[in-house]
């Protein structure tokens, strides 16, 4: 396991970075619903992150940014104390192949994400890029989408059809307010 403060990171492990954090990976943070002219400009869109400093973990095929996290995409944003990305790919011991790409997302300490015109908070978020699964846990998760809120100790998304479940937890009970366009139940 390599540590780096983000001023001193060697070139080669910099480069091995960039290389792995602007391949095409889907809609990694979490893609607008309605995709703009071209999905694959949507893929091809840099992830910019910074933070106060970098673990990086190439035998595990990781890298974890810690403190004062803000990592963008597009028109999605994350906020958060730490942010933990795995990748998918061979041996950690060898170069990064050209197609490795991100697996997971796990963002943890006052997380905050925007996106699709929603906003997240939790105490975790995690992102599995492949179903395109947003998973938030902590004590009053929430999202947000205009003046409507959903909260709970854990709120799953499904962003390709917009499903999303959330569970209570044992000392609490799931929480929405929904602002209807009609009269709603009068």
């Amino acid at each position: 396991m390599k540590i780096f403060s983000s001023d001193r990171i060697p070139a080669a492990d910099l480069f091995l970075l960039a290389v792995l954090l602007c391949q095409p990976c889907g809609p990694a943070f979490a893609a607008q619903e309605t995709l703009p002219a071209s999905a694959d400009a949507k893929k091809a869109q840099k992830i910019h992150i910074t933070a106060q400093r970098l673990i990086s973990d190439s035998a595990n095929n990781s890298a974890e940014f810690i403190g004062q996290v803000k990592a963008n995409q597009g028109d999605t944003q994350i906020l958060a104390d730490s942010l933990k990305v795995y990748f998918k790919g061979g041996s950690g011991n060898q170069a990064a192949p050209a197609s490795q790409s991100l697996e997971k997302l796990v963002a943890t300490g006052n997380v905050q994400i925007k996106f699709d015109n929603r906003l997240a908070v939790a105490r975790q978020a995690v992102y599995i890029t492949a179903h395109r699964v947003l998973t938030l846990i902590g004590p009053e998760a929430t999202i947000t989408s205009g003046e409507n809120t959903i909260s709970g100790e854990k709120i799953t998304f499904y962003r390709d059809d917009g499903r999303f479940t959330v569970e209570g937890g044992s000392n609490g009970r799931v929480k929405a307010i929904i602002l209807p366009e009609d009269s709603g139940l009068e």
